[in-house]
């Protein structure tokens, strides 16, 4: 498995809100933890960004 991390932008009713989401189950995986956590659609993600974890 292989941790990965990702910032999304999230469109609510009072504006938008960025996260930093964490998953090992990919892009896919980021996506199902912001919908269950916001308890909002899949629609309300309007960007999600992988970040790399690079530290040479």
């Amino acid at each position: 498995m292989k941790v990965e991390t990702f910032i999304a932008t999230i469109k609510h009713n009072n504006g938008t809100v960025n996260l930093k989401v964490v998953s090992l189950n990919g892009k896919q995986g980021a996506i199902q933890q912001i919908t269950t956590v916001e308890d909002c659609p899949e629609c309300a993600i309007t960007e999600i960004v992988k970040i790399d974890n690079d530290t040479n």
